[in-house]
Order: structure tokens, then C-alpha cells, then sequence
């Protein structure tokens, strides 16, 4: 069944866009329109109808209605019937002397005429890119020192929308389909939130309805002159009009607890094919999780984990020479190390499958733990060791050797990772899961996964740094009988003595920044119960 978004919060998001304090030229929604198309600084898309496939058109067109149509899917529209949100507070009309059909061309005549002023493009014969410095040109020029709400802006493109659920959602499952959906509608990076969205869906959820608004109902939210009021009609049957769905397999795919992760059967695919992968993310996001999953899968009959680290070796890894002694006296022999050891089991049984395990793996020295045997991740290299280990002088990884790492993103040499096996492995990038804590994680009334966006996006906000966010295991408990529950005494013994202290070790323990991200009560810890407990409402109750 179809659920929509409620009257309420698309008049809610009409009132917000009127009193915004965005600057009211079309030209922040336009560029939104060709973020949603895909422009890059590197991938250019262009307007000029005569480069557009069919296809292209209506889907263009189609976005143009999700952005700016005064006129819901049962009508149809001849002149005035588009109004981006940027100009709700003048009642300006987009193009209204040109039919609603024909719009397109249009788009490419105001992007033009207006980077001649402010130029966010880079127009090479009507393809469009964006220049370097496009962020910078529009903060100061259009967002006027403001973040686009992302909850009135979902309310707002999202206002004809259908959402198949096959059970009525609640507000929590509603929204954060929504949240998903409007994320890749615009191509949302973490980057997008320094900028430009203000992540607000989790605070100012959107309510399910099994009506949406009408488009009377949102001609009726503005006051129009006799000569602007749109040309709308009803559609005949039949007739070709616009048209916005969510299916429900993409509705039940968000609404599962990953999060924006994939899920294990996804992180399985990608092993299978790949043959080696590397889980990246902060602290907490349960790279580990995934490990402990895929070691207890029955595809894979023997498992080893180990931990790289600083002291880690070629000798562990690989192999080494050592010193024996014997009745005639000590000599020089040599031993396989671990990987070696585990490589050549799985030569030798090729009808079972082996997954070999790499905790922190950007915490050792890459380049001296694989040595020589480095080209061997490549797949289709027979690599000669330097010497013989045991009974072995070579290493070929088998097609039943499967290899997982991990490494938190936090971690400073990343970069040399990268240039040392980044094409040698699948990269998977883990983020906090929101939704998990929401949804399984009680503390009281709280809504811990609302309180760990806040505190992450106070963290980005303070530090500039997206890799210093947490991940959700630090607001995980230990799971009883009825489930993940804290009370309030471990809360926050978990809160002063797990989380305070990552967070004043991001920060160089500098007063300031620890207040600004937990709240200036919650910055020293505090001890009391009672005391804590209000301090913590008066910070992140919402």
C-alpha cells in the first residue's frame, strides 16, 4: 500500500522555504537538479535538448516536477505551474511564459545567462562541469550562510510521492526510508553535510499518510496575482502526466537495520567474487561484527583470524629462520609463518574453502609483512620465496583461500595503504548505524540513535574531520535475555569512561571542542547518577 507524506510537513516545508534566508534566485535548486543528474568538477551533464536521449527527457523533466511542480500526478499544467522553493518568499514563478512540456529548453538559457555572474560551471560546447571552487561560490552567493534542511527538502520533492510499505510504517521506518531515498536522489556525500544539508530527518521525523496533499492544497499554501496563477487542470484518461513511486523491494531493502551499510549477504557476494576484501570505518561501525559472521558462515570450513601490529613481521607472516639444536649441536632451519602455513592447508584440501582474517591491517607495515609475496594477491602470480619454508619455496593464493582486513579510517597511514594494495582488494566502507539504535537499543524514552548523530555531527562540525565520528558500539550494551537495554547507571559509566575519553583524544583533550560536542555539563564526567541523567536530558533530549 502507498503511504505518502502528511499534509502537515509539506506545509511545514513550504513555511520553512518562505522564511529560509536563502538567497531567492533559482540557481541553488538548478544546481540541486544537476547534482541529482550527476555533475561532478570531472562528469559533466548537459541541458541542451538536442544531446538528450528521450529517456533523458522525460526523467529530466520528471525531476523538474519533483522539484518545482505547483500540480500533482492526477493534473496536467500548460504555463506558470513551477516554482523552485528558493522563490516561495516572492511567489516567482520558474519560466512562466513557457509550457510546462517544452521547460527543458529553458534550463539551459538561465543556467548560462546566470554563471555569466556567479560562475559554479564550467561550460565546454553545453557540457557542464563544475569548477573547483563551486562550494565556496555557493555559500556565499545562494545558501547565504545556511544549510538546506534535509528533512523540509524530502517533505517538499517527496510531496507526491508514493512509498509501497506492506505494513503500515511508523514515523521511525517512514523516515528513514525517506532519509535513504532522498540521500541518492541527490547524490548525498558525508562532504554534502559540511556544506550544504543540515541531516535534521532524525530530530524532525515525517509522519505516514495513505493520502498526499493535493496539488490545490499546495497552490492554496501561497497567495497568487491574478497573473500568476498556475494553468492546471485536471488530467484527462489516459493522458501522459507525472508520476513518482518508491517500489517496494527498494522499500524493504531500506527499511532493513544496515543502516546505509550493506548487508552480509551483500558483504558475502562481494567476497566471493573478489576473493579478497578490506572493512574500512571508524571505531565501532562492527567491522569486527562482519568478520565474526563470515568465520561462523558454513561455506567456509577452516578460519584463521590474527592482528597486525607494529612488531608485526615478514617472519610471522610469511616465515622465518631459526635456531635449532640437535645431538650434533645447534643449526639454522626455517619454519612457515602463519599465512603461509594456512595458504599451503588450502593447496592442499582445494575442496574446502579457507578465509583468512586481518584485524587492523593499516596498523603493521604492509610492505615488510608481505614482502616478495605481495604480487601473490594479484591472483594469477606464482611468487618465488627468497628462501624455503619447511617444504615450501612458493606461494600461490588457491581459489579456496578467501581473504578478509579490517582497518579503521581513523588511523593516519591510510594513504600508504592505499598505494600498496588498494587494486589488490575490494574496499568496504562501514558507517555508524543509526538505525540500529534507534530501533533495538533502549535507554528509557531516548532515542540513542538520534543522540549519536547529534554527537558525530557536533564532531564534524568541531573538528572538520568526517573520519573522527563514532561508530554505534559504543551505545551497544550487553545483550540479555530481552534484548540491547541500558539502565542508567551503565549508561554512564559507558558514557564518562568509553566515550568521554575517545572523544577528548580526538580533540587533543582541548576543553572547548569536548564541551561543544557533549554539552559543557557532560564535558568533565559526571559521577552522580541522578546528576547525570539531567544533564544528559537537558543535551540530547528531543
Amino acid at each position: 500500500m502507498n503511504y505518502f507524506v502528511s499534509r502537515g510537513n509539506v506545509e511545514s516545508a513550504i513555511d520553512y522555504f518562505k522564511g529560509s534566508g536563502f538567497d531567492t534566485d533559482d540557481m541553488l535548486f538548478l544546481f540541486l537538479l544537476s547534482k541529482h543528474i550527476g555533475v561532478t568538477t570531472s562528469f559533466p551533464v548537459t541541458y541542451l535538448v538536442g544531446k538528450l536521449s528521450d529517456q533523458s527527457k522525460k526523467e529530466y523533466l520528471n525531476s523538474m516536477w519533483l522539484l518545482a511542480g505547483l500540480f500533482d500526478s492526477s493534473e496536467k499544467c500548460g504555463k506558470k505551474g513551477l516554482m523552485f522553493p528558493t522563490a516561495f518568499p516572492r511567489i516567482s514563478l520558474y519560466q512562466p511564459g513557457t509550457e510546462f512540456a517544452g521547460i527543458l529548453g529553458r534550463i539551459k538559457d538561465t543556467i548560462e545567462k546566470k554563471n555569466l555572474n556567479v560562475p559554479i560551471y564550467n561550460d565546454n560546447d553545453s557540457m557542464l562541469t563544475l569548477k573547483s571552487n563551486y562550494r565556496d561560490l555557493i555559500r556565499e552567493n545562494y545558501l547565504k550562510g545556511n544549510k538546506i534542511s534535509l528533512s523540509h527538502l524530502a517533505a517538499w520533492v517527496f510531496r507526491y510521492t508514493g512509498f509501497d510499505f506492506e505494513t503500515a510504517p511508523d514515523e521511525k521506518q517512514f523516515t528513514r526510508v525517506i532519509e535513504k531515498v532522498i540521500c541518492r536522489f541527490f547524490k548525498i556525500t558525508k562532504n554534502d553535510f559540511l556544506w550544504l544539508f543540515e541531516n535534521d530527518l532524525s530530530i524532525n521525523r515525517l509522519s505516514p499518510c495513505t493520502t498526499g496533499i493535493s496539488g490545490k492544497q499546495v497552490r492554496d499554501c501561497f497567495a497568487f496575482e491574478d497573473s500568476k496563477v498556475p494553468d492546471v487542470e485536471p488530467a484527462a484518461a489516459g493522458e501522459d502526466r507525472q508520476r513518482s513511486c518508491v517500489e517496494r523491494d527498494v522499500v524493504e531493502c531500506y527499511l532493513a537495520l544496515n543502516g546505509d551499510n550493506p548487508s552480509d549477504k551483500d558483504i558475502f557476494d562481494i567476497l566471493m567474487s573478489k576473493k579478497q576484501i578490506v572493512l574500512t570505518g571508524v571505531p565501532g561501525v562492527g567491522k569486527s561484527r562482519y568478520t565474526q559472521r563470515l568465520c561462523a558462515n558454513s561455506f567456509f570450513g577452516e578460519t584463521k583470524t590474527i592482528q597486525f601490529h607494529a612488531s608485526y613481521a615478514y617472519e610471522d607472516f610469511i616465515g622465518a629462520e631459526i635456531l635449532e639444536t640437535g645431538k650434533d649441536g645447534s643449526y639454522v632451519a626455517t619454519r612457515k609463518g602463519v599465512f603461509l602455513d594456512f595458504a599451503n592447508e588450502a593447496i592442499n584440501h582445494p575442496d574446502v574453502n579457507y578465509l583468512f582474517v586481518i584485524d587492523e591491517l593499516n596498523r603493521g607495515n604492509i610492505a615488510e609483512i608481505f614482502g616478495e609475496t605481495i604480487l601473490a594477491l594479484d591472483r594469477n602470480y606464482t611468487v618465488a620465496l627468497t628462501r624455503k619454508y619447511g617444504d615450501v619455496s612458493e606461494l600461490h593464493l588457491p581459489d579456496n583461500l578467501y581473504i578478509v582486513a579490517t582497518m579503521n579510517t581513523s588511523d593516519r597511514n591510510i594513504a600508504f595503504l592505499d598505494l600498496a594494495i588498494r587494486r589488490r582488494f575490494a574496499f568496504v566502507s562501514l558507517v555508524p548505524n543509526y538505525d540500529f539504535l534507534s530501533e533495538e537499543v533502549v535507554l528509557e524514552d531516548y532515542d540513542l540513535g538520534n543522540v549519536l548523530r547529534m554527537i558525530n555531527q557536533r564532531i564534524v562540525d568541531t573538528l572538520k574531520d568526517p573520519e573522527m565520528i563514532l561508530g554505534q558500539s559504543y551505545f551497544i550494551p550487553v545483550k540479555s535475555d530481552k534484548g540491547y537495554i541500558w539502565d542508567f547507571e551503565k549508561f554512564k559509566n559507558q558514557f564518562n569512561f568509553v566515550l568521554l575519553p575517545t572523544i577528548k583524544e580526538y580533540s587533543f583533550n582541548e576543553p572547548s571542542a569536548v564541551n561543544t560536542i557533549v554539552g559543557e555539563n557532560l564535558g568533565d564526567g559526571i559521577q552522580d547518577t541522578a546528576e547525570f541523567k539531567m544533564a544528559f536530558d537537558a543535551e540530547f533530549s528531543v
